[in-house]
C-alpha cells in the first residue's frame, strides 16, 4: 500500500470482488478475472477479496481467501489484497507460511487486510483466543506474523515473503480501539462496506490521531454504480445491491456511529456525484477506496459500464497515465 498512483484528490481506487457460496465457484472466479481486466484497463490499481465461513449458502463471501487470491494471482497483474481475512479462522504461524507463499506467487503484490472475526470461528474452523481477551490475542497474532516473516520468532518461513518483513497489514474493526490498534500495530486501517460514512470518518480521525503525523493508510470498501444518468444509477443500485444490503440489515449490521442505520450509497450516481464523494472521503483522511461494482446478480455489463465511467470521467487523466 501507499505506492500506487493516486487521483489528484489523494484517493487510490481498487476493485472489490464479490464471490459467494450461493453459486458454483469456478464460473464466478472466471467472471471476476474478466472484471479485473476491465478494472486495470480503466485505471484501477488493486483487487481485493473478502472471506466468510458460512454454514449455509450466501451471496458473499467465500472461505479461504488466500486460495482464491492464489488462483487470481496468475490471471491479473493488479496488486491483491484481503478485505478482510478473519484471524480467528487461522493459526498464526500457518497463516505466515501461506501469506508468504502467496506474496511470492503474486510477485510481492499482496496486502493483508485482517480483522478478528466472530467468536464462533474458533470452534468451527480453528484459531481461537486461547482464553485471553480478544484484543490482546489479536495484537499478539499480528506481532507473531511479523516476527515469523522476519525470523525473530524462531525458524523463519520458507519460502519467505517476496518483501522483507512480509506483506503490509491493514487491520479492521468498528471501534475506536480497533482504529488505534491499526495505527500502532498495522500499516493501515480497513473499514468494511457496512460502516456508514460518519462511522468511517470517526475511525479515520482516530487512526490518524494515533499515527501522530506518521505515514499510513485508511482503506474502505464501498458499493459503487455509475451511470451518465444519476436517477438511473440509483434505480439500478436499489435492484442489484439488495442482496448485500438485505444481508447486513437482517443482522442489524449496517452501522452508524450510534448503532444500526439505513444503508446509503455515496458512490452511486453520475460520474460527478461519485467524484464529489471521493473528494469528501479524501477530506476525512481516506486514502484508498475499493469499488464493489458486481454484487451477486449484477449484470456484467452494468459492472463494466461503472468501471468504464470511473476510468473516463472520475479518475483524472494524470492518474491514468502513470504506470501501475
Amino acid at each position: 500500500m501507499g505506492t500506487d498512483p493516486a487521483p489528484a484528490d489523494g484517493v487510490r481506487l481498487g476493485v472489490a470482488v464479490d464471490l459467494g457460496s450461493a453459486a458454483a465457484t469456478r464460473p464466478q472466479v472466471d467472471r471476476a478475472a474478466g472484471l479485473l481486466e476491465t478494472a486495470a484497463a480503466n485505471g484501477l490499481t488493486s483487487a481485493w477479496v473478502g472471506e466468510s465461513y458460512h454454514v449455509r449458502p450466501e451471496v458473499f463471501h467465500l472461505p479461504a481467501v488466500l486460495i482464491v487470491l492464489g488462483h487470481l494471482a496468475g490471471r491479473t497483474d493488479l496488486p491483491l489484497g484481503t478485505a478482510v481475512l478473519l484471524a480467528r479462522a487461522y493459526e498464526p504461524r500457518r497463516l505466515a507460511y501461506e501469506a508468504a507463499l502467496l506474496d511470492q506467487l503474486c510477485g510481492g503484490r499482496l496486502s493483508l487486510g485482517l480483522a478478528l472475526g466472530n467468536a464462533d470461528l474458533a470452534g468451527r474452523v480453528g484459531g481461537g483466543t486461547d482464553g485471553r481477551k480478544p484484543a490482546e490475542w489479536f495484537a499478539d497474532f499480528v506481532a507473531l506474523l511479523r516476527e515469523t516473516w522476519s525470523g525473530e520468532a524462531g525458524a523463519p518461513v520458507a519460502p519467505p515473503p517476496a518483501r522483507p518483513g512480509g506483506p503490509p497489514m491493514l487491520l479492521g474493526g468498528r471501534t475506536r480501539a480497533a482504529a488505534v490498534r491499526a495505527a500502532t500495530l498495522g500499516d493501515g486501517y480497513y473499514a468494511a462496506t457496512n460502516y456508514g460514512d460518519e462511522l468511517l470518518a470517526a475511525r479515520a480521525a482516530d487512526y490518524w490521531a494515533a499515527r501522530a503525523g506518521g505515514p499510513g493508510d485508511v482503506a474502505v470498501t464501498r458499493l459503487c454504480l455509475v451511470d451518465e444518468d444519476a436517477g438511473r444509477a440509483r434505480e439500478a443500485a436499489a435492484r442489484y445491491f439488495a442482496p448485500v444490503t438485505d444481508y447486513y440489515t437482517a443482522r442489524r449490521a449496517w452501522m452508524g456511529l450510534d448503532g444500526p442505520e439505513t444503508p446509503r450509497f455515496p458512490l452511486v450516481g453520475s460520474p460527478a456525484d461519485v467524484a464529489a464523494a471521493l473528494r469528501r472521503y479524501a477530506s476525512v483522511g481516506v486514502t484508498s477506496v475499493q469499488l464493489r461494482v458486481a454484487p451477486y446478480g449484477t449484470p456484467p455489463e452494468v459492472a463494466r459500464r461503472t468501471l468504464r465511467l470511473v476510468g473516463e470521467a472520475v479518475l483524472p487523466e494524470p492518474a491514468q497515465d502513470q504506470p501501475c
